[in-house]
């Protein structure tokens, strides 16, 4: 038993005063009982670190470990506490595990590389034998080390973006650091003030002077937050959302369209909603051809689309000047359509056309942070919903974050 107790002493990295004093081996349980015990008189304090008299020791407590073969492996052990002159009496730090964990901190740093290889949550959970709960606490602490260990480096083009986070007018916001691909940080809500706490939690007022340009939708609410908390910093009206918003006036110039028809029972635009959203280079032939009969009918909805197809020439010269004029001449086909949800969009660009036109002199989009979007949604349709925001940004940090998360 001396020789089994020292071997696991060995692997567990344990010193005097620490010691190894019974293995039991559960074959039909498959299960490794280690005991351990602190055989000192004195140890350090927690908070000061000074040498100090063990005071007494707490309850035993119970820790998960790797497994030993097919084995479940746990340590059990009394904490001792000292007594520190300035601080009280203080449980000690102990070499195998965090402060309120339950698992060693090999198993935590298993925990982690098994979550991120995993498809999903529920799967790395069922590889390590461990609950939902226990996972998420493990993601916690995790997540936790990984802030604050977070350098406050220079970022220079930061992207803002909203996401849905419950069924009904729920969202969160998201704020990326475009250049190195990782989420900074994720607050409840879209509003001024999550705008405001978004930016101001997530990077320090000598970080926030440095920023140089910053991607987002055309938000009143991160607009003004932007201007507040980025006193040197271009705003960015992302070309993707431009997009977005053209496709939607498409959409909605159809269902309007379609439903006016279908009263007069024409079902021209039956099962044509897809047709709709995609642009000219990736419709097939036959989707082609279909469109340019239904354009033959100057139907509203065809004059939508031609209006969306042509918006792409914006962006086709990295010309200020040229982007411009373009869109003087957009406005006017637009106009002359009569489209009346393409005058919106056009109206909505042509507020904001001084922060669309900056892209060009900074090329920057926030493709990163539609890209995060989709695994955000992924990670949401994983866990089927959540109803606790600290879980759902947990989860997006742990996942998305880059950050050191081991032990």
């Amino acid at each position: 038993m001396d020789l089994t107790a020292n071997h696991y002493a060995q692997l567990l990295g344990l010193q005097s005063p620490w010691k190894v004093t019974g293995v039991d081996l559960d074959v039909d349980a498959l299960r490794v009982d280690i005991r351990v015990v602190y055989e000192g008189e004195s140890g350090q304090c927690p908070e000061c670190g000074k040498a100090c008299k063990v005071y007494d020791q707490s309850a035993e407590r119970i820790w998960r470990h790797l497994d030993t073969m097919q084995f479940g492996t746990y340590l059990h052990s009394k904490s001792p506490r000292i007594k520190c002159e300035q601080h009280g009496v203080k449980t000690m730090s102990l070499p195998w595990a965090a402060k309120h964990s339950g698992f060693t901190l090999l198993f935590e740093a298993f925990a982690i590389r098994v979550l991120q290889a995993s498809r999903s949550t529920q799967a790395a959970g069922d590889l390590l034998g461990i609950n939902w709960h226990q996972i998420q606490t493990i993601m916690e602490r995790a997540v936790g080390r990984g802030l604050a260990r977070r350098e406050p480096d220079e970022i220079a083009w930061i992207g803002m973006d909203e996401k849905s986070f419950r069924s009904g007018h729920n969202y969160i916001s998201v704020i990326n650091d475009l250049e190195n691909s990782r989420v900074l940080e994720v607050v409840e809500g879209r509003e001024g003030e999550a705008a405001s706490e978004l930016i101001t939690g997530s990077l320090d007022l000598k970080q926030r002077e440095m920023v140089c340009g910053v991607c987002i939708d055309m938000s009143a609410p991160y607009i003004t937050a932007i201007r507040e908390h980025f006193p040197h910093a271009d705003i960015i009206h992302d070309k993707f959302h431009i997009s977005q918003h053209l496709g939607n006036a498409v959409d909605k110039t159809r269902r309007i369209e379609h439903a006016k028809l279908q009263k007069q029972g024409d079902e021209s635009l039956t099962k044509t909603k897809y047709l709709w959203l995609k642009g000219m280079e990736h419709l097939s032939d036959e989707a082609l051809c279909r469109i340019r009969m239904l354009g033959r009918c100057e139907l509203e909805v065809s004059k939508a689309w031609y209006l969306k197809e042509l918006f792409k020439h914006f962006w086709s010269r990295r010309d200020r000047d040229y982007a411009e004029r373009y869109f003087e001449y957009w406005e006017r086909e637009v106009a002359i359509s009569g489209v009346e949800e393409m005058k919106k969009v056009a109206r909505m660009l042509r507020k904001h056309l001084d922060n669309i036109l900056t892209y060009f002199d900074c090329y920057i989009t926030n493709a990163f942070s539609e890209g995060i979007n989709s695994k955000i949604q992924a990670i949401k349709a994983n866990a089927r919903g959540f109803r606790n925001f600290k879980n759902y940004r947990t989860r997006i940090l742990f996942f998305c974050g880059k950050l050191t998360l081991a032990p």
